[in-house]
């Protein structure tokens, strides 16, 4: 039988999400997961570039999934404090009535003009008094596309774009099979910045989020913690910290107690509002994901409170695993659930089968799905055209006369070139010259970069690292020898653009700051005669391929630049260079982070620690903890920050009021208890990949690529491989 695969993404505040489900005859299974954590989390004060941050995690994500993401649904979400719910009661009428009256009800309950949304609507089962419960979902159109835009330069189109509620609500809904008998089960989804309370009542459901959410906690113990330096990554990370001693576990306790009353007061208020919307009904069972629920305490501290039974998700009874470890699918499965439901809905398997899409997006997909079937019928009608009528064609075009038709030839072609005339009379007018014509050429070439990073990842990758190299285990690229890796790392990517003002040729200068291996098997390795090997041939890669139709460039193959290379000795430079961005004659770089894992060549490379963006901050000294990576964990279930809305509460919405909160503050007098936290709480830190008295060179490597002319050939690295 064959099988029926789908993707489902969420790209959140701390990390990217993604799931491909499988469905062979009625089983689901998980074929691949990632959990792709961005560089920062997005909610993190000092992060200024979001889109940018967003970008490298999801060039990663492409870069490893390419081919299947190609040809398989994908299915997204929307944060739900992005996009507008509510929910209402008609009469139960027929379809056609239904259609009229769910229109009706959009324009009264959607506080924007119709034309400026994408919207769309679930109409749920009647209860016993005849009544229709209906779901209506929107997102406002400039933000759905500034969304779709930064996915589109990273070759993601997505067939479905539906909220996370809605997604988590599939996921439950097909996991715990609920129906008409089932009692009332809520699932509490605690995100970055705001968090969802999902009821499901047997096949209905009920939405309402809230503006409080993971980062509240963390901005709360660094609020409290200000005079001790404590800064929000360290905060975080004394958040999720487990089994802290006595004086971490009161200091945090004091400095959350504000937040967590909160969190517990909008829990309450939720569970009320519907309650008091849905009759002789009862909700004492909650469900909670997010890994905000792993502090310590917060959990108990919401069942004790409103008196309910509050578990988080720890496995899916439904969903097999086969392919990626089913150890580490399970200890994510707190996170994934969004994920999961998405990929459902993918597969067809969603109760609530929601479409935020733009409408002509759809369409378009479904026409090109269609296409082929349209060129064979009409082949076939042209051939039982011919065959039919061949002899009356063939008699008409003998007697016609062909005077008319030379007339109207001639008629248009003196039309065509008055109009050319006119065209360069307003061009002389308007002062339209080859600036003009250049920035034009600027704007029409947002393919050039997404092809600029497929470009320098494959020529990298020419170096044939082992699938071990390019993971995300450190110790097991430790276990390789320095003088067996063949792993080139790219540290840093940036590119110049220039315009020749005599040929009016575009150019782009790219540098790219590599480090690879100082030994090749017993002796030190030649770092330049290693990237023009014909088994390692990084500079043979671009030689090769320098002229493709399908590239909107060529490589200037003679403008190469071997770079400078400088020792690199226990992850420490042995000199300070210019930056990759240098436009110098000689190849010039800075001083990576001591330690630095940068980014593999075939993927995000172990112990990703920086990122592969137009131009990666120093870190300073990374230190080998045995904490794991460097990074925030414990984020929850994210939702963007953009959940900044003005719309007041009501018990039947979703709306929530959007507010800086102040500051918690932490009275002296309440005995806060100094705590050192480089002792108590260390902020994990990338791991090193290289031993103290382990060598390996760094250099940037430098070529130049020529844009074609506009009009040229220009698609993108996912519609090339297509």
């Amino acid at each position: 039988m064959e099988a029926k695969h789908a993707w489902g993404i969420e790209v959140g505040e701390f990390a990217l999400k993604a799931v491909r489900l499988q469905l062979v005859g009625e089983q689901v299974s998980v074929v691949a997961f990632e959990v792709i954590p961005h560089t920062k989390v997005l909610s993190d004060p000092s992060v200024s570039d979001r889109a940018g941050m967003v970008q490298i995690t999801l060039g990663a994500f492409v870069q490893r999934h390419e081919q299947e993401l190609s040809t398989e649904p994908i299915v997204m979400s929307l944060p739900s404090s992005m996009a507008f719910a509510r929910f209402a009661a008609i009469p139960a009428v027929d379809a056609k009535s239904l259609r009229s009256m769910v229109e009706y009800e959009a324009k009264q309950q959607i506080p924007f003009p119709i034309d400026e949304v994408e919207w769309d609507s679930h109409v749920l089962p009647p209860d016993d008094a005849g009544q229709c419960a209906i779901g209506i979902f929107a997102v406002t159109k400039d933000r759905l596309q500034e969304l779709l835009g930064l996915l589109a330069e990273n070759g993601l189109e997505p067939d479905v774009l539906t909220l996370s509620s809605v997604a988590v609500y599939n996921a439950l809904q097909y996991d715990l099979q609920l129906d008409e008998g089932s009692p009332s089960v809520a699932c509490l989804d605690i995100g970055t910045n705001t968090s969802d309370l999902i009821v499901m009542s047997g096949p209905k459901m009920w939405i309402r989020t809230f503006a409080l959410g993971g980062s509240q906690f963390t901005q709360a113990i660094a609020d409290a913690f200000a005079s001790q330096n404590i800064d929000y990554s360290r905060a975080e990370a004394v958040k999720v910290q487990r089994n802290p001693n006595e004086k971490t576990q009161r200091g945090r306790t004091m400095a959350m107690r504000n937040v967590t009353a909160q969190l517990v007061e909008e829990v309450g208020r939720s569970r009320e509002f519907f309650l008091s919307a849905n009759d002789g009904a009862a909700l004492d069972h909650i469900i909670g994901v997010g890994s905000t629920l792993k502090i310590s305490g917060l959990r108990t501290k919401i069942a004790g409170d409103l008196q309910l039974k509050v578990e988080r998700l720890e496995r899916f009874k439904r969903i097999e695993v086969n392919g990626p470890d089913p150890v580490k699918f399970e200890e994510g499965s707190i996170n994934l659930l969004t994920a999961v439901g998405l990929g459902l809905q993918g597969l067809g398997l969603a109760k609530v089968p929601l479409n935020l899409a733009p409408i002509a997006r759809v369409r378009k997909k479904v026409w090109q799905a269609k296409t082929p079937w349209f060129v064979a019928a009409a082949a076939l009608l042209v051939l039982a055209s011919i065959s039919m009528f061949a002899r009356v064609m063939l008699d008409r075009i003998a007697l016609s006369n062909i005077e008319p038709v030379v007339e109207r030839a001639s008629s248009t072609a003196q039309r065509g070139k008055a109009q050319l005339g006119e065209l360069q009379r307003a061009q002389e007018v308007a002062g339209v010259g080859a600036s003009d014509s250049n920035a034009l050429d600027l704007l029409a070439g947002r393919e050039v970069w997404p092809w600029i990073v497929h470009d320098t990842f494959a020529a990298l990758q020419a170096s044939a690292p082992a699938s071990v190299e390019t993971g995300m285990d450190p110790q097991a690229i430790r276990a390789i020898d320095l003088a067996r890796r063949r792993l080139v790392r790219l540290e840093d990517l940036s590119g110049e653009y220039t315009v020749d003002p005599s040929t009016q040729a575009r150019v782009i200068t790219v540098s790219a700051r590599i480090r690879l291996s100082g030994k090749n098997a017993d002796k030190d390795l030649d770092p330049t005669q290693f990237l023009n090997n014909e088994q390692t041939g990084v500079l043979a890669w671009l030689r090769a391929n320098k002229d493709r139709a399908e590239v909107p460039y060529v490589i200037e193959t003679d403008a190469l630049d071997v770079p400078k290379w400088v020792e690199v000795k226990g992850g420490k430079l042995s000199e300070e260079l210019p930056p990759s961005g240098d436009t110098g004659s000689e190849g010039g770089f800075g001083s990576a982070a001591s330690g630095s894992a940068g980014i593999a060549a075939g993927g995000a490379g172990a112990g990703q620690s920086g990122g592969g963006a137009l131009k990666k901050r120093n870190t300073g000294p990374i230190e080998d903890k045995p904490t794991g990576f460097r990074g925030s964990i414990g984020s929850g279930d994210d939702a963007p920050s953009g959940a900044e809305s003005d719309e007041a509460e009501g018990p039947s919405g979703s709306g929530a009021v959007s507010r800086r909160r102040a500051k918690t503050q932490v009275s002296s007098a309440e005995g806060l208890p100094e705590v050192d936290m480089d002792k108590e709480a260390p902020l994990p830190q990338a791991p090193r990949l290289v031993g103290v008295n382990d060598k390996e060179f760094e250099g940037v490597l430098k070529f130049r690529l020529k844009l074609r002319a506009s009009g040229a050939p220009g698609s993108s690295p996912e519609g090339a491989a297509q």
